[in-house]
């Protein structure tokens, strides 16, 4: 909310509304600041603190404020609208002895116990926003969920919230399902609470914004304004937090034209994505060349004919990390992955680090965090890794490999189980399963509820099963993760006399030559799927179709060869 101007001749000041929510009294912090500036400069000074960053744009605009604290995103726009000039920028104290400012960037988060451990889930939920002329609690954020496939204005409900805090609660409350937040946010949550926030995606890190004046401002009030920031890290008060953090000191800003390192930071993509975006290239997807544009148009940036140069990747490995090597049907995932990273001049390097295998997986967790790698392919049993989250911190993209077979492979199961009548289904997860247990039962127990049982293969026995069959509502047919687990259970049913309908996974040979009844998909197609997902991430294009994979029973009769 925007204060009254008294008196006239004050020198007004737009506080950072994106830090001022967090201070415990703001308007004695207010009051503080004015009191400090008015005696540094010699003349009375005026502090306000607007809701959203559009408020401060505007009263730039119309005149009534004469400097302000804006973000990067908001400092672009107001330079192309308004041609406001940068007085001053914050930077980290000199002294080794003092705390650095926590890094800047953009995270989207969610509660520690959601179960959505990618963007990709969060398609037909809400989600939490800062305000339009955010960097890190929009703009930034909007082109992380445009990487992970998700539009922005049509497959999320958006909340604006005014403030990282407010979207931090939201996110806390079950408000919303996710948010966009700056990472000195979250961190402070992470002090207080360290298990109630979770971190989906991080963008690279970003320069922060600085100090504005409104054009035609008096040349001696500017001077006399940069004399006093430049002072102003020697107060240590709180009051100084309204315009910087504790740990920085200002220092006169460079005047610089827009360039392309610019709309690349606010877009957080790399230099060479927006320079092949605005250069044509075709390797950018259609959905990312169109933001960046849009971008470049809002912040008026005219690019350098001298200065076309593309910077080339890091490099060209995609990681896929697994638990094991013997899942049923990977050979033919792997082989739609790699055909659909091969078109993309992208190779595949595939790591097993399972428990038994730390000295591997320290390894691989090493050349990942080192930028050997552009991207990483991981399933269910490394998501909550905490080396994995830290990655995600860093800015590396991930894709879950099994998504679709949990989400649409689960629900196809359960559609076929019901039509054939049955109505008390229970799902069991084999030790050669792709399916992490603890996701399969979350997502199953969404299906049918109650209806929906759930037990695990290492506890298939017999005595298990006599259990199960001797049970008030027994059930009457069983959803296995695979079709060696499902083998086991009907033989085990047959021996018993048991009529109960046993459904495999995956339709190997397994399941063709004992004539059991599976689950079927196209292998490779699930590859490509997840790959084009990966390759959207790093804003390459792709002639392949992204059509979903489709699900489907093989009875395969006794007679079956």
């Amino acid at each position: 909310m925007s204060q009254n101007i008294e008196p006239p001749e004050a020198l007004v000041i737009a506080a950072d509304s994106a830090v001022s929510w967090e201070i415990e009294w703001p308007h004695e912090a207010r009051k503080q600041l004015e009191e400090h500036l008015s005696a540094a400069m010699g003349l009375p000074v005026h502090i306000v603190v607007n809701h959203n960053y559009e408020e401060t744009l505007a009263g730039l605009k119309r005149g009534t404020i004469d400097a302000a604290k804006l973000g990067p995103y908001a400092f672009a726009l107001a330079q192309a609208r308004l041609g406001v000039r940068a007085l001053a920028n914050p930077v980290d104290k000199a002294d080794p002895r003092e705390a650095h400012a926590p890094p800047y960037r953009s995270l989207i988060i969610t509660r520690a116990d959601s179960e959505n451990t990618h963007l990709t889930q969060l398609k037909g939920q809400s989600f939490g926003f800062v305000d339009p002329g955010s960097t890190t609690g929009y703009l930034v954020a909007t082109f992380l969920l445009q990487q992970a496939g998700i539009d922005p204005e049509a497959d999320i409900l958006p909340r604006f919230l005014h403030n990282h805090r407010a979207v931090a609660e939201a996110v806390l409350s079950g408000e919303v399902a996710a948010g966009a937040i700056m990472e000195s946010e979250y961190l402070s949550y992470s002090q207080q609470e360290p298990t109630r926030l979770r971190v989906l995606a991080a963008s690279p890190l970003l320069s922060r914004g600085p100090i504005v004046v409104r054009p035609g401002l008096a040349r001696g009030i500017e001077r006399k304004l940069l004399q006093a920031l430049e002072q102003l890290h020697l107060v240590d008060q709180e009051y100084t937090r309204l315009l910087m953090l504790p740990d920085q000191r200002f220092i006169p800003a460079v005047q610089r034209e827009m360039t392309l390192k610019t709309v690349a930071e606010l877009a957080g993509v790399s230099y060479a994505t927006v320079s092949r975006a605005i250069n044509g290239n075709g390797r950018i997807a259609p959905q990312t060349t169109a933001r960046i544009l849009k971008l470049v148009e809002e912040l008026g940036y005219r690019p350098n004919i001298n200065a076309r140069r593309l910077h080339k990747p890091q490099g060209d490995l995609i990681g896929l990390l697994l638990p094991s090597l013997s899942y049923p049907g990977l050979n033919e995932i792997v082989d739609g992955m790699q055909a659909r990273l091969s078109a993309a001049h992208l190779h595949l390097l595939i790591c097993t680090a399972g428990k038994e295998q730390p000295a591997h997986e320290r390894a691989y967790f090493e050349m990942l965090a080192n930028s050997r790698f552009e991207g990483l392919f991981l399933t269910q049993w490394h998501a909550l890794d905490p080396q994995v989250l830290e990655l995600m911190r860093s800015g590396h993209p991930t894709v879950l490999l099994e998504q679709d077979l949990l989400e649409e492979g689960l629900l196809a199961g359960w559609q076929w189980l019901s039509a054939q009548g049955q109505r008390h289904i229970e799902l069991i997860v084999g030790p050669s399963s792709l399916l992490e247990p603890t996701a399969a039962r979350r997502k199953w127990s969404q299906l049918g509820g109650a209806a929906c049982s759930f037990g695990e293969a290492s506890e298939l026995s017999a005595g298990w099963l006599d259990e199960r069959l001797q049970q008030a509502t027994p059930s009457t047919a069983f959803f296995c993760s695979d079709d060696v687990t499902a083998l086991r259970l009907q033989r085990m049913l047959k021996r018993r006399q048991g009529a109960q309908l046993v459904l495999g996974y995956g339709n190997s040979l397994i399941a063709q030559s004992a004539g059991l009844p599976s689950l079927a998909y196209d292998g490779q197609a699930l590859g490509k799927l997840v790959a084009g997902r990966l390759l959207k991430m790093l804003n390459l294009a792709s002639t392949d179709d992204d059509a979903d994979v489709c699900f489907w029973v093989q009875a395969n009769h006794e007679t079956s060869s």
